[in-house]
């Protein structure tokens, strides 16, 4: 097994923020967790190309019900303070106990950064941060259902060697597929419609801001208010006793067809 390249594991986490950066703002500020599965998601589509060889050439493992890779996660504070990213530290969260987010906003730096790195890779980072952007609850969600976890244990390397079909796209359409064959003219045009999209939405958002807003009168919470609360939740009947106990999953579930082949009942 290869060493996990350092260099590319650093630029791709610059470019991910870096294109996270382009998004509106509530989606420029990622966490560990986006970082580390955006970085998953980017080998997992150079694997797709590359006949299961990943582009960092990392391990990565089923831990704690997602891929992970230690080496990745000690390389994201020296990658991202290189490229003069911005760190804040807010209340942890039920996810993360530091909860740590980084952002960049720098049009120059991510054009340097898309030249570095081929179309499979620059074009899936592209379409997943733009659709998840900071939702871990979505980015999770579809990262727990790539291929590579579904056929795998917890505690088991990761195997994209087997996994030729990756299901990156699996609600996409083909139009949105990126493809090493596109042309420089191809790219050239759809550098520009991008450009294009993003002014028109700073258009549209000055004009919001432009605009008066109307605050809705709030709701007057007296007895005639609580008096219906309690009827509706009257309805609902008795409500049920908290309980206590201890679920046991059997091993041999986590390669079972019902984790992976569709046609099985679930």
């Amino acid at each position: 097994m290869k060493k996990p390249n350092i260099q590319k594991i650093d630029l791709l986490f610059q470019y991910v923020l870096a294109v996270a950066g382009q998004e509106d703002w509530g989606n420029r500020e990622l966490g560990m967790i986006h970082l580390i599965k955006y970085l998953y998601l980017a080998d997992l589509a150079y694997a797709k190309h590359h006949d299961g060889e990943t582009y960092t050439g990392l391990a990565w493992e089923f831990y704690n019900f997602g891929p992970w890779a230690e080496e990745a996660y000690r390389r994201i504070e020296p990658a991202l303070f290189a490229i003069g990213a911005e760190k804040k530290i807010y209340p942890s969260t039920k996810r993360e106990k530091d909860c740590v987010r980084w952002s960049i906003q720098n049009d120059e730096l991510y054009d340097e950064l898309d030249k570095k790195l081929n179309i499979t890779i620059t074009g899936a980072i592209q379409l997943l941060v733009h659709k998840f952007g900071s939702d871990t609850e979505g980015l999770l969600h579809f990262v727990y259902k790539t291929k590579p976890m579904l056929q795998a244990a917890p505690g088991e390397i990761l195997d994209f060697i087997n996994h030729k079909t990756a299901d990156l796209q699996q609600d996409q359409s083909q139009d949105d597929t990126p493809s090493e064959s596109l042309s420089t003219r191809q790219l050239k045009k759809r550098k520009e419609k991008l450009s294009d999209i993003k002014k028109r939405l700073r258009e549209r958002l000055d004009e919001k801001k432009g605009k008066v807003r109307f605050f809705p009168t709030p709701p007057r919470h007296d007895a005639i208010f609580f008096e219906g609360v309690n009827y509706l939740d009257s309805l609902a009947g008795e409500p049920i006793e908290p309980l206590e106990g201890t679920l046991i999953i059997a091993d041999e579930v986590w390669k079972s067809k019902a984790r992976h082949d569709p046609d099985v009942p679930g």
